[in-house]
């Protein structure tokens, strides 16, 4: 049988939409009924148990990941099985210690990237060599090779995520209003790349104006993909960008650059109007948006008065109102006025969520008797 050539663009393009599918199934649930269970949890036990179900299925990030690029590439259930359990290895979320496993968050999202790609060119280098040997040999093999590449590289790359939160969390010695505006835009681009700005964000302590920025720019990742994606993804699709995660366009993102720039450009009115309205969080909260209304929630904690209808109205303007406008206007801008792009550059090769061209209809015509 004649083998499916793989190139190397198909082999990334691969993963990069196992790695957007991974995410959205693994932190949608969280994003919507997180934040929502641990304020009902007090009141009724029922939500204390969502809040755990949704907590232990965010950890399964690594997993789901390696799964759905495994799907990407036609893998068997075999192989498939071994690419997300080498995923979770080289994740860097089990930490071993003298008094036991401890599970740290969902890993480097980065680093789950780069074990995923070794390990499926290596599966895809092994083939079907193992032919009756392959459920004795691959697994061990997977096992220790696949993971074992994720583990050395893991230093390297997480050394680099976390530098980059470094060089982001310098801005805030600048002037208050320039800082809200390079965070904001920073965070709005790493939002739709496969790092973690809820990884960085705590790595570094971001909390106060520069947590509010961070959370400003995840608004405007969102509701910028939201926004370019209503011309032709579906509408479910969109909503789950802007409820969830706009990593799911993290392979729109690389095959077409551009469609960054009207939400750097959003990012940055929302980060300088966040510093003017002194929009504030924590180090968990700064990589959220408002997924899950984390970010409001946060906000308002740290407003004076707390939920006064002032505070809520400022919360409602900043969090809501500006991002849509500022999110049409600047896609309006970009791809109507400057021509940056195409409104087929914000497709998502997720077939299923690709809005369908409707059909020509036949005409009905009256001939004359």
């Amino acid at each position: 049988m004649e083998r499916e050539k793989l190139t190397v663009k198909a082999f990334v393009n691969h993963v990069l939409v196992g790695h957007a599918i991974g995410i959205v199934a693994a932190l949608i649930p969280s994003a919507l009924l997180g934040e929502l269970s641990k304020a009902l949890m007090g009141r009724f036990p029922v939500f204390g148990s969502i809040y755990q179900l949704v907590t232990i299925f965010m950890l399964a990030v690594p997993l789901l990941i390696g799964a759905a690029v495994a799907h990407q590439f036609k893998l068997k259930p075999i192989p498939m099985a071994c690419v997300a359990a080498a995923a979770w290895a080289g994740s860097g979320a089990l930490q071993f210690t003298p008094n036991g496993i401890v599970i740290n968050g969902m890993g480097d999202l980065v680093n789950i990237l780069v074990t995923i790609s070794l390990t499926c060119g290596l599966v895809l280098l092994i083939g079907g060599r193992l032919k009756s040997f392959e459920p004795l040999a691959m697994p061990p093999i997977i096992c220790i090779v696949g993971g074992g590449m994720g583990l050395i590289v893991y230093p390297i790359v997480h050394t680099v995520t976390t530098g980059l939160g470094g060089m982001i969390n310098s801005f805030t010695a600048l002037q208050p209003v320039l800082m809200g505006v390079l965070i904001a835009v920073a965070f709005s681009v790493i939002m739709i790349s496969p790092v973690s700005t809820v990884a960085i964000a705590s790595a570094i302590g971001m909390s106060g104006i520069a947590s509010g920025a961070g959370n400003l720019g995840c608004v405007a990742a969102a509701v910028g993909m939201f926004v370019g994606g209503l011309h032709v993804n579906k509408i479910g699709l969109s909503l789950s960008i802007v409820l969830g995660t706009p990593k799911i366009m993290i392979a729109a993102m690389v095959r077409q650059p551009k469609i960054l720039v009207p939400i750097m450009l959003n990012g940055a009115l929302l980060g300088a109007l966040g510093a003017i309205f002194q929009i504030k969080g924590t180090p968990i909260s700064a990589g959220f948006g408002f997924s899950g209304m984390v970010g409001p929630i946060n906000a308002i904690h740290f407003m004076s008065g707390g939920a006064t209808l002032a505070n809520l109205l400022i919360i409602g303007l900043v969090f809501i109102a500006v991002p849509f406008a500022g999110g049409f206007f600047f896609e309006w801008l970009c791809r109507r006025v400057l021509h940056l792009y195409a409104p087929e550059d914000y497709s998502t090769e997720m077939a299923e969520f690709k809005k369908e061209k409707p059909e020509s209809q036949p005409k009905l015509v009256l001939e004359n008797a």
